[in-house]
Formats: C-alpha cells, sequence, structure tokens
C-alpha cells in the first residue's frame, strides 16, 4: 500500500516539478538597474533577454539625490549593468545665475555613478538627457519671437539648451571610456533642439507612450548588442 501510494504521489507532482523547472530556465537570471527621475521611473520596460529590470527612478530627483543613493541601489539590487539617466531637474530647481555650475556639478555626478558601478563590477550605460516640449500656439510662437529679438530666453530654451551642453560632455565621456550609450537626446528632439511634438504631455516635461515607444525601439537593440552579445552578460 505504501509503495502504491509513493506511485501515485510521483505521478502527480513529477509534471509539476518539471514545469517549475522549465519556467526557472526561462525566468530573468540577472538584473538591469534602471536610475533617475521620473522619466527613468515611467519607463515601462521590465526585461532585456536574461536582465530583468529593476527601476529606482525617483520624481523629481536632481543628479546629486540618485548619487547619493546610488550605492544603496546597487547594493539592493546587485545589478550587472545600470543606465544612468537624468539630470533635467537639475536645472530647473537651480537659479539661471549658476547654469554652468549647475551643469559642472550634475556632469561630474554622472560621471561619479558611472566610476562607482565600473569599480563594483558593474556596466555603466550611460544616457544623455531629454529636451523640454515648446507650447506651439501662435501667441506663444510670437511671444517667443520678440524675446528672442530682446534677448530673452523661454524657460524651455533655457532648460534645453543646458541640457544639451551636458549631453556633449556625456557623449565624449561615454565613448572615451567604452561605455554603452542610449542618446536618448536625438531619439527626441527636433532640429531646433527642443522636444519632437508627440514626445511631450501637457506639462511640456513628462514623456508620452509614443515617446516612450521610439525609446525603446533605439534602447533595446543598443543593449542587446552590448550588453548581451559583447559584455556578455547573459552567459552565466
Amino acid at each position: 500500500m505504501k509503495s502504491f501510494r509513493v506511485t501515485i504521489l510521483t505521478l502527480l507532482f513529477t509534471p509539476m516539478l518539471l514545469q517549475a523547472q522549465e519556467v526557472s530556465i526561462t525566468e530573468p537570471q540577472a538584473n538591469l538597474l534602471i536610475t533617475g527621475a521620473s522619466y527613468a521611473k515611467a519607463w515601462p520596460i521590465s526585461q532585456v533577454d536574461c536582465l530583468k529590470v529593476t527601476n529606482t527612478g525617483v520624481n523629481g530627483a536632481v543628479s546629486s539625490e540618485v548619487r547619493d543613493r546610488f550605492e544603496q541601489d546597487l547594493l539592493a539590487s546587485k545589478p550587472k549593468a545600470v543606465i544612468i539617466w537624468g539630470y533635467i531637474n537639475d536645472f530647473s530647481n537651480h537659479p539661471r545665475e549658476v547654469a554652468d555650475q549647475t551643469g559642472e556639478a550634475a556632469f561630474q555626478n554622472v560621471k561619479a555613478m558611472a566610476e562607482t558601478a565600473q569599480q563594483a563590477g558593474i556596466t555603466p550605460v550611460m544616457a544623455t538627457e531629454i529636451t523640454m516640449g515648446l507650447p506651439d500656439s501662435f501667441m506663444d510662437t510670437l511671444v517667443r519671437w520678440i524675446n528672442n529679438i530682446r534677448g530673452k530666453q523661454s524657460f524651455q530654451d533655457y532648460i534645453s539648451t543646458n541640457v544639451m551642453a551636458v549631453n556633449e560632455r556625456v557623449r565624449i565621456y561615454a565613448n572615451q571610456m567604452g561605455f554603452p550609450m542610449l542618446d536618448i537626446e536625438k531619439v527626441m528632439t527636433n532640429e531646433e533642439g527642443n522636444r519632437k511634438v508627440g514626445y511631450y504631455t501637457e506639462d511640456y516635461s513628462h514623456i508620452t507612450k509614443a515617446a516612450y515607444q521610439a525609446l525603446d525601439a533605439h534602447a533595446l537593440p543598443i543593449l542587446q548588442e552590448s550588453l548581451i552579445k559583447s559584455f556578455n552578460l547573459c552567459a552565466e
């Protein structure tokens, strides 16, 4: 009777065990960390090949705040790679008069995070920041034109100009270090240096679903090529 019960239990539970084994093989085996502010936080990406995405973006964060919690985020998620994205809030949270210092601090914060990740054996993925959207009504366009003649810069233009200056430094740094690079600015910015129409919400800042879809189309092949093929992060 005991032997008969063991046989029945084996028949019942063996398929379940095999199914669990199959699931464990296809589940993500490691982490890809995304850190930054609200743009990063709202990016609806959950997995890149074997890498399960952990997102620690915080609404309204400036780059110094992202840097302050960076080591804790690394310890908590134990990622194989980390995407560092976000410093637009640095400029909206500091006076225009110190824009140069703000840009320098933002770049140094991003650089320090990349170096911390590299020293920990984690692959840093650099990302450029996105520009602002512009009000495009006739009256808004007229006011902006008049202000340009008077030498006055709109808030959106101020943010975008300074963001793009830091972006160029990030590009150069990533190239020098051989780090993977997501050039999000070029994906979402038009020829005038402002966010493409349809890629910003009513506040001219946050990102639409269409913009995130464009980001996926840009980022996923780069992450697949660099992290999976070149850095071989899914080999283990």
